[in-house]
C-alpha cells in the first residue's frame, strides 16, 4: 500500500450503517485511514516512513520558497539548501531567525543576556554572518518582505538610539544601520506596523519611516498608544474618549465617547487600547457598578470602537490578546461573581471581539483549530461506546469523521489550500507495536502520509510552494534523553 494513497469508504453493510447514523454533510470510516480493517494491512507492512530532512537539530526556519532550511543544534546554527543540501555551521546558538519572503536573506538574534542581544544578517550560500549589533534592547523588529531590520541599542552614557538596517544597502560582509533617532535615557519603546516605526521615549511620540529615516515628531500624548499591526492607524483612550489617526496624514480619523455614564458612571480606561486589524479598537474598561456597595471589587469590561461608534463587546470580562491557531485574537477572562453559584465563561474571541469558543469547553478533546481567517474550525470528541469523532465545521454546516483504534493527537491542524485537516493517530503491527502516522482528511477522502518516527511536536512551519510542513521530533537516546530531528510532510 502507498504511504499516499487515499482511501475512500469501505463498501459493506457497516458502511451503510454508518452512513445512516451520520448527517448528510458526514464522511465517516471505522478504522485509521478510512478502510474497515484498519489502517494497515495487519503485517509489517504499515506505509513509509515521513522523510528526515536533518537530525540532532531543531528547526529555526525555512524560508517561503523551501529554498533553505536554518536549525539549532548543541554547537551553534546550521544553515542547510534544500531538498538534501548539508548542514553548514553558520553562527552559535541563535533563538530566533526570520527569512525575507524572496528567500534572499535572513535575520538572526541571541538570546538576550544581562538585557541585551546580538543581531546578524545572514545571506543564503554563505557561510558567515554580517553583524548589526551586539548591544540590541528588547524585540528584533522587520516587516514580511525583510525590507529592513530595527532594534533599539543601548550606548554609552545612557544613550538609546533607534536603529534601521536597509537589506538593500546591506553589502556581502558590511552593514551599517542608520539612526534616525537618539535619546537620553532607558523609558524607550519601539513598535512596528509594515513600513512605518513607533517610537516612545517616555510618552513622547515619534514616527519613523524604515525606507527613508523620515522622522515625524507627535509629541507628548496623554495616554498610552496603541499602533495597528499593519502601521496605517495610532490612537490612544482618555478618559472616556477613544481617538484615532491616520499614520499617513497624522489626520484625526475619529473621537467617540465609550462611556455610559447611566450605568458606568466614573469608569477609566485599564490600560493601552488592543488593535489586532486596522479597524477595531479595543478598549479594557473598570469602575464601580452602579449602586455597588463598598468593598465589592471593581468591574471590566471590553469595548469595542470603530468609525461608527463605540459599545460594549464583552461585558464583566478583561481581555488580552493572545494568538489561536497562529493568528491574532484575544482571551476574555470573566470576573469574580459574588453570588454562591455562577457559571463562569471564560472565551477565546477575533480581532473585532466577536465569538470564537468558550475556554476548556466540555467534551472536545482536540482543538479547536481553526483554518486562516477563523473560517474553518476542526475538533475531536469521544464516540458513544468506542471511537471518536472529529468535528468540521465550516459555512454555517459541520462534517464528522468516525475514527476507530487509539486516541488521535497532536499535530491537529489545518493545512494550506487545498484545506486539509492533518492529525496524528497511531496504527498497530502485527506483532502489537503501535507506529504513529499522520493522516490528513478533506472532508472526502482519508490519505495516509506515512509513519512518524519518534513524537512530532505539536506544531512546525507550514509552506505552500509545493504544500509541506516542516515539524520537530524528538526520540529517546539510549540515556534516555531526548534527540531531536526535522522531517519533511508532504502535503
Amino acid at each position: 500500500m502507498s504511504s499516499h494513497e487515499s482511501r475512500s469508504l469501505p463498501g459493506s453493510a457497516l458502511r451503510t450503517l454508518l452512513g445512516t447514523l451520520c448527517l448528510v454533510l458526514t464522511a465517516c470510516h471505522s478504522e485509521p485511514g478510512g478502510g474497515g480493517d484498519g489502517g494497515s494491512d495487519g503485517g509489517e507492512n504499515v506505509g513509509a516512513p515521513i522523510a528526515t530532512v536533518t537530525r540532532d537539530a531543531r528547526l529555526l526556519h525555512v524560508d517561503e520558497s523551501q529554498t533553505f532550511l536554518l536549525s539549532v543544534r548543541e554547537d551553534g546554527t546550521y544553515a542547510q539548501s534544500l531538498p538534501a543540501g548539508e548542514p553548514v555551521r553558520v553562527a552559535d546558538v541563535v533563538e530566533a531567525a526570520y527569512g525575507a519572503s524572496d528567500g534572499s536573506s535572513a535575520v538572526m538574534w541571541s538570546a538576550a543576556v544581562g538585557g541585551l542581544r546580538k543581531v546578524w544578517l545572514w545571506r543564503p550560500g554563505t557561510s558567515d554572518l554580517i553583524p548589526l549589533t551586539s548591544s540590541a534592547r528588547g524585540g528584533v523588529l522587520h516587516d514580511r518582505a525583510l525590507s529592513y531590520v530595527a532594534f533599539l541599542e543601548d550606548g554609552e552614557g545612557g544613550v538609546t538610539s533607534v536603529r534601521i538596517a536597509r537589506m538593500a544597502s546591506c553589502a556581502t560582509g558590511a552593514c551599517v544601520p542608520s539612526t534616525p533617532v537618539q535619546v537620553q535615557g532607558a523609558d524607550a519603546r519601539l513598535w512596528n506596523g509594515g513600513g512605518t516605526l513607533f517610537f516612545m521615549d517616555g510618552m513622547r511620540a515619534t514616527l519613523i519611516d524604515a525606507a527613508t529615516d523620515t522622522v515625524t515628531a507627535l509629541g507628548a500624548l496623554p495616554a498610552e498608544p496603541v499602533f495597528s499591526p499593519g502601521g496605517t492607524r495610532y490612537g490612544w483612550a482618555e478618559d472616556n474618549h477613544v481617538v484615532l489617526f491616520d499614520t499617513a496624514t497624522g489626520a484625526l480619523l475619529w473621537d467617540h465617547v465609550w462611556r455610559d455614564e447611566e450605568w458606568n458612571p466614573g469608569w477609566l480606561p485599564a490600560g493601552a487600547p488592543m488593535m489586532l486589524d486596522e479597524v477595531n479598537v479595543l478598549v479594557n474598561t473598570q469602575g464601580a457598578y452602579r449602586g455597588a456597595p463598598q468593598g465589592v471589587p471593581l468591574g471590566h469590561s471590553l469595548y469595542k470602537c470603530t468609525s461608527t461608534g463605540c459599545a460594549v463587546a464583552v461585558s464583566k470580562n478583561e481581555c488580552w490578546p493572545e494568538r489561536v491557531s497562529g493568528q491574532p485574537a484575544i482571551y476574555c477572562r470573566e470576573e469574580l461573581c459574588p453570588f454562591v453559584r455562577c457559571d463562569f465563561v471564560n472565551s477565546y474571541r477575533n480581532s473585532a471581539a466577536n465569538w470564537l469558543f468558550e475556554a476548556g469547553e466540555d467534551g472536545t478533546w482536540l482543538g479547536p483549530v481553526f483554518s486562516q481567517g477563523f473560517l474553518d474550525a476542526a475538533r475531536l470528541k469521544p464516540q458513544s461506546g468506542t471511537g471518536f469523532i472529529v468535528e468540521w465545521a465550516y459555512n454555517n454546516a459541520t462534517s464528522k469523521l468516525l475514527l476507530q483504534g487509539p486516541q488521535p493527537t497532536q499535530p491537529f491542524l489545518f493545512t494550506p489550500e487545498p484545506k486539509r485537516l492533518l492529525y496524528r493517530q497511531a496504527v498497530q503491527r502485527a506483532d502489537g507495536t503501535p507506529v504513529d502516522h499522520l493522516w490528513t482528511w478533506d472532508r472526502r477522502n482519508v490519505v495516509d502520509l506515512g509513519w512518524v518516527e519518534g513524537m512530532p511536536a505539536e506544531s512546525g512551519i507550514m509552506r505552500d510552494h509545493p504544500p509541506a510542513l516542516y515539524l520537530d521530533v524528538a526520540q529517546p537516546r539510549p540515556d534516555g534523553t531526548p534527540s531531536h530531528s526535522i522531517i519533511r510532510v508532504p502535503l
